[in-house]
């Protein structure tokens, strides 16, 4: 079985501890090492979001803040140039505007960042941590969230050798959605998939690489705040590393001119191919660069019993696809990039195969995402080996715009309420988690 790109990895789950961690190789997470931590590259800029802008007047689209971050260890003197720079880190954010969010809801590691933020940051200026020693209190990144390789993610290793977690934060945070019942039906969890995300060059992505369990694609690195808005001003990023020699310290400003927001998507139009892929259609807005189609399987609408089975496994588990497009047009998603080589979406034929019984092809969702910056270039494996990729775009900051969850049954669009709600009944508050 092939293994995982090592820089992915690091990304993932076994990002560089400074002067007290291992290697990205797998040597033991006690072993010190003589990694120099002042020497580590932390880059930051922040930029505005347009979150699910393409709902029109009265819909709910809202301005908020997007944060583009990556901290790697160096060129020379390191371990693995361009990986992640520390198994755990605690970040602060500080903001030019006061934190009026309402508040959040704390997780199992003490973090609040899905919902909210902590009582001891509403009205304050700084998003905050909690240390894994001393005294346990709820924080926006709470114990789990570091600054890895690319972005800020709930990674952090814990005190049994195993990251919190491998899944990254979902797409928006600060979202009170996300802890009610309902939950948001335009939340999604940003893993990439085949064929932007295709480390082996095969079409299966990660998943069907020895990776850890619960790792569905390739971390994105999105990191955008649906409750604090995009106040003009300069922002700071203050990361901790606990090192042999004490903690240290890095820091890294960015500005932000509020005023300046990317345009919404236009709705994409899906062709499917009959045998498993698709052609989609997709605008630009004015300013974005690059964009993602995130394309999201979630398998076939059940029977009474609740037995069918889509063909790659996306009834249990959905099944992400990710496409790169820079302009307008028509893109297409192979037909055999599921899981194990099987249809990416699959067909009322290939179900009805797979189930043993008369079932309907798969229901999936389209999501854009849009950048003025190249983050694109910036993700994994694109920057293995390089410490400080280029991360800012033409206007000297990291603006994005996210489209809403654009729901497909089999037949084509029509399905979109049915398919978002099936999407929202997995929160981020039920990923997969280490045990502490």
């Amino acid at each position: 079985m092939k293994k995982l790109n090592r820089a992915v990895r690091a990304t993932s789950a076994a990002a560089i501890l400074g002067l007290a961690a291992c290697s990205g190789s797998g040597t033991s997470p006690q072993t010190p090492t003589t990694v120099n931590i002042n020497n580590d590259v932390l880059q930051f800029a922040v930029g505005t979001a347009n979150i699910f802008g393409d709902l029109g007047a009265g819909g709910g689209a809202k301005v908020g803040l997007n944060v583009a971050t990556t901290f790697r260890q160096p060129a020379s003197g390191s371990q693995a140039a361009g990986d992640s720079a520390a198994l755990v880190s605690s970040p602060t954010l500080t903001l030019p505007g006061a934190i009026t969010a309402a508040l959040g809801t704390a997780d199992g590691f003490y973090s609040t960042i899905t919902t909210g933020p902590s009582s001891t940051e509403q009205g304050g200026h700084s998003l905050t941590s909690t240390a894994q020693t001393g005294s346990i209190a709820p924080t926006t990144f709470g114990t789990s969230g570091g600054d890895f390789g690319l972005g800020l993610e709930p990674f952090n290793y814990n005190e049994g050798g195993a990251p919190d977690s491998v899944a990254p934060y979902p797409v928006p945070l600060y979202d009170a959605l996300t802890g009610t019942k309902a939950g948001d039906p335009n939340l999604f969890i940003p893993w990439g998939g085949p064929p932007a995300f295709d480390p082996a060059g095969d079409g299966t992505g990660v998943r069907d690489e020895s990776v850890p369990a619960g790792t569905l694609g390739v971390p994105e690195g999105l990191d955008v705040f649906e409750s604090i808005a995009p106040t003009s001003g300069t922002y700071q990023l203050s990361v901790a590393v606990p090192a042999n020699s004490g903690t240290v310290t890095k820091q890294a400003n960015a500005g932000l001119n509020g005023a300046h927001v990317l345009g919404s998507f236009p709705a994409p139009t899906v062709a499917l191919s009959g045998n498993g892929g698709a052609t989609i259609t997709v605008g630009l807005p004015s300013g974005v660069t690059e964009a993602y189609i995130q394309v999201t399987d979630v398998g076939p609408t059940q029977n009474a019993a609740g037995t069918l089975v889509s063909c790659n496994g996306s009834q249990v588990t959905p099944t992400y696809y990710t496409i790169v497009a820079r302009a307008p047009g028509s893109y297409t998603l192979p037909s055999n990039d599921g899981t194990q080589k099987a249809q990416s979406l699959c067909t009322a034929a290939a179900n009805t195969a797979a189930s043993g019984a008369a079932a309907p092809g798969d229901n999936f969702t389209v999501q854009l995402i849009g950048f003025d910056y190249p983050w694109f270039e910036a993700s994994y494996p694109n920057s293995n080996g390089n410490p400080a990729p280029a991360i800012v775009g033409g206007a000297g900051q990291t603006d994005i715009t996210v489209s809403s969850a654009f729901g497909f049954a089999p037949a084509g669009a029509g399905a979109g309420a049915a398919v978002r709600a099936k999407l929202a009944i997995r929160p981020a508050t039920s990923l997969p988690h280490f045990r502490r």
